[in-house]
């Protein structure tokens, strides 16, 4: 069965010790409704996969770049340039670098850092690099994140907070429970 052009929204092009993280964000775009192209989920076991990439950078919209701690090489380093190659010919074909936790630009072809970057270094469940993720993919301008769940957790840091205060106020508690508590409560709202 002879497969569409323009199947996948989005190609994930990694190196296979980054495969975790890159699959936990995998399964994250497929919920939010985008047709992923993941090697570990196309490829089919015995067929040669180096034409089944090729052939999956073409049937996609767009490629996600993912950048780790190690400077990308071999066959990851000819898909990063063959989707650079297609971006030259056809416009509307988006390469989008993602830096994973640990990783930099700095370890990243020359080409790609022309482009504009998505950064998880808060990392894998930053809701604002997924968001951001998200828009390149689609093609648009990511605005301003929506953080629906901020708010809420912001109130119950804050009272909380006051309750420490009035706990030392009394001397119930000392400065370094305090202190310890506070950090914890700091803490669990950047989570």
């Amino acid at each position: 069965m002879e497969v569409k052009t323009r199947e996948f929204d989005v190609f994930l092009s990694y190196q296979h010790v980054d495969a975790d993280s890159v699959e936990r964000l995998a399964v994250r775009l497929d919920q939010s409704g985008f047709r992923v192209w993941l090697d570990q989920w196309v490829l089919v076991p015995g067929k040669q996969w180096q034409h089944e990439i090729a052939q999956g950078l073409e049937q996609a919209r767009t490629c996600a770049v993912f950048i780790g701690q190690n400077t990308p090489d071999g066959w990851f380093k000819q898909e990063i340039q063959r989707a650079l190659n297609r971006q030259a010919k056809d416009a509307e074909f988006r390469v989008i670098p993602v830096i994973l936790p640990g990783g930099t630009s700095a370890r990243a072809d020359d080409f790609l850092e022309l482009r504009t970057w998505i950064d998880f270094k808060l990392g894998m469940d930053d809701q604002i690099a997924f968001h951001r993720l998200c828009a390149g993919i689609r093609g648009e301008c990511p605005g301003r994140p929506e953080l629906p769940h901020l708010e809420p957790r912001l109130e119950k840091v804050s009272e909380r907070l006051k309750q420490i205060r009035s706990l030392r106020k009394v001397e119930l508690i000392d400065d370094s429970v305090a202190v310890e508590y506070q950090r914890r409560l700091l803490d669990h709202l950047v989570e």
